[in-house]
């Protein structure tokens, strides 16, 4: 897979824009937590500070037990990727991790309205400088 700088970024030739990833240690979850935020009746997004390393996308999930059994929970982790993936052909934005904190609202929220929910999320926080709230650029 060959890099190609576009535009002032680097992108990865072959790859779509927006690849899902999934975040996995505890410390990126709480560094996107001093980082800044988009609240929606569905879910919270929350940016991790900074551009990501690797330069892709990487999102981590957060459904705790106060919504519900295993099969809620379940379910709305279902309705996030897909959400996710139907996001995926078409963003075009910088790489930054990103953490999805779901409400119980999400559930019997429409899909549709989950989808154009995340799409507006994800333009707000990509248009915010790399400095998280409160921070001076490095």
């Amino acid at each position: 897979m060959d890099i190609v700088k576009e535009q002032g970024r680097e992108t990865r030739q072959g790859a779509p824009p927006f690849c899902f990833e999934s975040l996995r240690k505890r410390s990126d979850f709480k560094a996107a937590s001093a980082g800044f935020r988009f609240s929606t009746p569905g879910f919270t997004l929350l940016r991790k500070p900074g551009i990501a390393e690797d330069g892709r996308v990487r999102i981590g999930l957060t459904v705790t037990r106060k919504i519900g059994n295993a099969v809620v929970r379940n379910r709305i982790r279902r309705r996030l990727r897909a959400a996710i993936q139907g996001l995926a052909r078409s963003h075009q934005g910088p790489a930054m991790d990103l953490v999805i904190l779901a409400r119980s609202g999400l559930l019997t929220q429409p899909f549709g309205s989950i989808e154009a929910d995340l799409a507006r999320a994800v333009a707000a926080l990509g248009m915010r400088p790399e400095a998280g709230p409160g921070r001076k650029p490095a």
